[in-house]
């Protein structure tokens, strides 16, 4: 995405209307990728750290510019699509965990049409069975790791940490946000929301932007897609 395009997006999002609410959506979804790639420019040579790799997309374009990215993946089905795909990248480690507020196991639930489509359908995988498109009826057990005790253990600084762990963000922003001493080493992080799955979490997520808004660091950017 060329900044051009997001600064007209930018400019036509004021339209009145379906006009100008179909680009303020666009501009939200190009904006987030310009902030993360000049957050991984400025921290070149740093840690990161990816909560919910996934496949590896945003884990192997981390890559290119940290000195290590460790990726946290918990559904076994997909850790092993992340492992192949970061098998050449000797930078990458990856930890078969959900990253939480708490060590031990925890119930895992996929999307209702993960059976039909994998790849796509395993992005929706969340530890809140409240998740409006999760199959409710079956579940997995899961490694849970205390992220917050993980940071301290590993006592370095953090150029870029990415969340999209579809809700748990919720419970470790606001773990994070009480601990200074572990933000403190964080430079950029960007997360996304899903209270639009959860709508419980809105007023936690609505309090989150307000306290990401009045810090000057990390940079906070809750607007991740």
């Amino acid at each position: 995405m060329k900044p051009a395009r997001v600064l007209k997006y930018r400019f036509l999002k004021s339209l009145p209307g379906a006009i100008g609410r179909r680009y303020e959506e666009k501009f939200q979804r190009n904006a987030h990728t310009l902030a993360f790639e000049d957050a991984l420019n400025k921290t070149r040579g740093m840690l990161s750290i990816d909560l919910g790799a996934n496949v590896g997309e945003y884990t192997l374009r981390m890559a290119r510019n940290a000195s290590e990215v460790i990726a946290f993946e918990p559904d076994p089905w997909t850790v092993g699509v992340l492992r192949n795909a970061v098998a050449a990248q000797p930078n990458v480690a990856v930890v078969e965990a959900a990253a939480g507020t708490r060590d031990g196991t925890i119930r895992f639930f996929r999307h209702m049409d993960f059976e039909t489509d994998r790849v796509s359908k395993s992005q929706s995988g969340t530890i809140y069975a409240e998740k409006d498109n999760v199959d409710k009826t079956v579940a997995i057990d899961v490694v849970a790791v205390d992220f917050l005790a993980y940071l301290r253990a590993l006592n370095r600084d953090v150029g870029v940490l990415k969340m999209d762990i579809e809700g748990a963000e919720v419970d470790l922003l606001e773990q994070l946000l009480n601990a200074p001493d572990v933000l403190g080493r964080i430079r950029y992080i960007f997360a996304e929301t899903h209270e639009d799955k959860i709508p419980g979490h809105r007023p936690r997520v609505d309090a989150l932007r307000r306290r990401a808004a009045d810090l000057a660091s990390p940079v906070i950017n809750l607007n991740w897609h």
